[in-house]
């Protein structure tokens, strides 16, 4: 981070000062006491579990030169000479002091959304952008009120890129993330059915991720799939400057050909580049022509990454394959919506197996009144995608299991469970030698435990 003083900070976030401390340095921001550095300014945000405010003496002892506080918060210290800024809300104020330092920065930013695969997208364009210059990105899935800003807070003048995810559950959050960042590229990948308990329908799906573009900078470019409608739809009603990417012969950047290897594909860009991509999931190839997409926008010559992709490695929790004894493990646990569980399937249907293929099934969460359709729509394609063995995990998955065995999936091929502890040894050891295990839910039913039960048990 640039250095801050604290008349500006005081002033970005709207704040009091309380304390001394106006002329203070700041080099760092903070959210967590225990990864203070020396010269850090803390803000102390008000989680579902727990009070930053709590936490304000340890900072303060780990080096940090002053602390953001809400109004109201419960403080009790007694040192007087250590500064303090107080405000409404300090999650609020975090981004309006990220809204501040970005209007500092040089770094073209890239802000990607979509209902699958943006963190994946985010770690290939990372990947291939740094052949062109120094690049920050988000951490993990940094991609909320909270992430956006810290990872603002980490680019400097010396970086030329920064590229960030944008997430959202409700109306609104995206268009606050771009106030916050205002992207250079704006990038929608797909539009599906998630998080419909907050965005009700496709519809409102589509508005969500469309904000994206309400903040473009001056001279934004506009970075979307061809081949969603939903997509092409907002991109008809976009009227700046437009890259598409996909399949479609109309694409900027399209692929032509695809041949399966045994890690990954053989690909063949805009009818004579041909990259090396060992990626698994077909469904990955359209991330990977997103972020070529994104370097053309940048004005890059896409022919420079004939060879880094190459080297790239998923993220964790994403098509990880682990092998536990003879059984192999794919975990793509992090997160599941309809769209991405459809396109699990498609990989383990697809995949050259010596044994059984097994599809560990755990509840997709967020869908309000779809919850129980979607779930049943699951359990149809896994009656109908070659799946030998079908486990489900939680309430709304039994209702995929119950699809699955009334779409013609034998009944003694489908064991349902209700919670990740259920799963004991017994069970675990039923699996037999050569057996192929993909594990998908959404993130609150933590299906990555299972794996542990698995190195456990075997």
């Amino acid at each position: 981070m640039e250095d801050l003083y604290f008349h500006e900070i005081i002033e970005a976030v709207g704040g009091q000062n309380v304390c001394a401390g106006k002329n203070e340095r700041v080099k760092g921001v903070s959210i967590d006491s225990r990864t203070i550095r020396k010269g850090d300014l803390f803000f102390a945000l008000k989680g579902e579990r727990v009070d930053g405010h709590q936490f304000i003496v340890p900072a303060m002892n780990a080096g940090a030169v002053g602390a953001v506080v809400s109004r109201g918060g419960e403080i009790d210290f007694g040192y007087e000479q250590f500064p303090i800024i107080c405000v409404n809300d300090t999650a609020t104020a975090l981004g309006e002091l990220a809204r501040y330092y970005r209007k500092k920065l040089s770094a073209k930013i890239i802000g990607i959304t979509g209902s699958n695969g943006k963190t994946t997208t985010k770690e290939m364009t990372y990947h291939v952008l740094s052949q062109f210059g120094s690049v920050v990105r988000s951490q993990r899935s940094f991609n909320n009120f909270i992430g956006v800003p810290l990872t603002i807070f980490e680019i400097e003048n010396r970086h030329q890129y920064g590229v960030l995810e944008m997430g959202t559950n409700a109306p609104g959050e995206i268009r606050r993330l771009t106030e916050i960042a205002v992207p250079h590229i704006a990038v929608i990948l797909n539009v599906s059915k998630t998080h419909l308990e907050g965005l009700g329908s496709m519809e409102g799906v589509a508005s969500a991720k469309g904000e994206i573009l309400e903040n473009l900078s001056k001279g934004g470019v506009f970075v979307y799939n061809i081949d969603d409608p939903w997509c092409v739809k907002i991109a008809h009603a976009f009227k700046g400057e437009k890259v598409s990417f996909g399949f479609s012969p109309y694409a900027h950047i399209r692929c032509t050909n695809t041949k399966k290897e045994t890690e990954g594909y053989r690909l063949t860009i805009n009818g004579d580049l041909e990259i090396d991509f060992p990626v698994p999931g077909y469904h990955n190839i359209r991330n990977g022509l997103a972020s070529f997409a994104i370097c053309y926008a940048l004005g890059h010559d896409i022919y420079q990454l004939k060879e880094p992709f190459s080297s790239f490695k998923l993220p964790q929790m994403r098509m990880e394959r682990q092998h536990i004894g003879n059984i192999t493990l794919i975990n793509d646990a992090y997160n599941a919506n309809p769209e991405s569980v459809r396109t699990a399937l498609a990989y383990l249907h697809e995949m050259d197996t010596k044994g059984r293929k097994v599809f560990i099934c755990g509840d997709m969460l967020e869908l309000g009144s779809e919850t129980v359709p979607l779930h049943r729509e699951i359990g149809e394609t896994v009656a109908h995608s070659g799946i030998d063995l079908l486990w489900t995990v939680g309430v709304y998955a039994a209702e995929t299991a119950r699809a699955a065995k009334l779409s013609g999936m034998p009944g003694k091929r489908v064991v349902c469970f209700k919670d990740v502890a259920e799963i004991v040894a017994s069970e675990i050891s039923e699996f037999k030698e050569n057996d192929t295990v993909l594990i998908k839910g959404s993130r609150g039913m933590r299906m990555e435990n299972i794996i542990e039960k698995f190195r456990r048990y075997l």
